[in-house]
């Protein structure tokens, strides 16, 4: 998954945390690494509280709003979320325009990416659209591994497995399946159909309850 679908992603995730969550003084830190990957950069002011104030006004509208938002978190917790990240390698501390700021790492961009993965449902509509999807898979004997977690997914995602590499479902689910076989890097070796007609199909009705 290349870099901007990545910061994308890492955007919708962050719009997503519960106002709960984030109204809390102890933010779990996952939801840190989520605001930090969304571009919601730990500004000076925070990081080093003594920071000149004739520096202040340098700082641009964004960096003022990313402050206001950061200062609702304990500080002292806040700063040892950070330091738990940079040490996992998830974060890392730089200088802007002599303003040190929390950035988001590749490996921590990864990281959102399985927090995104492990969120993701598929949603039961209000009224089905009679159609089915049918997921299937033929994946080199050497990605075993990754074909393992595959079937993990869908099985949780509650898929049917009509045979060893065809799964089915009642729901639309093409974007959460694209989003898996890009994350597992498999695109090519999986296909979806949709289709109207499943022969025999009162056993897969009663399974998925439409």
């Amino acid at each position: 998954m290349d870099e901007e679908k990545i910061d994308k992603l890492a955007k919708v995730l962050s719009k997503q945390i519960d106002k709960e969550i984030f109204e809390r003084k102890y933010a779990p830190i996952r939801e840190v690494l989520k605001l930090v990957g969304a571009g919601a950069f730990l500004a000076a002011t925070i990081a080093i509280p003594n920071l000149p104030l004739a520096l202040k006004p340098f700082l641009n509208y964004k960096r003022k709003n990313e402050m206001k938002a950061w200062k609702r978190f304990n500080i002292p917790y806040l700063k040892r979320a950070i330091q738990r990240l940079e040490k996992q390698k998830l974060v890392e501390i730089d200088v802007q325009d002599g303003i040190q700021i929390v950035k988001i790492t590749n490996q921590g961009r990864q990281k959102i990416i399985k927090f995104a993965l492990d969120e993701l449902e598929i949603k039961k509509p209000k009224i089905w659209d009679r159609k089915w999807r049918l997921i299937s898979f033929d994946l080199p004997e050497k990605l075993v591994r990754i074909r393992k977690i595959l079937v993990e997914y869908l099985i949780a995602w509650g898929f049917y497995p009509l045979h060893k590499s065809v799964y089915l479902h009642v729901y639309p689910c093409l974007k959460e399946v694209d989003f898996l076989r890009e994350y597992l890097g498999v695109s090519k070796y999986i296909r979806v159909f949709v289709v109207s007609t499943v022969e025999n199909d009162e056993i897969f009705k009663d399974y998925f309850g439409v």
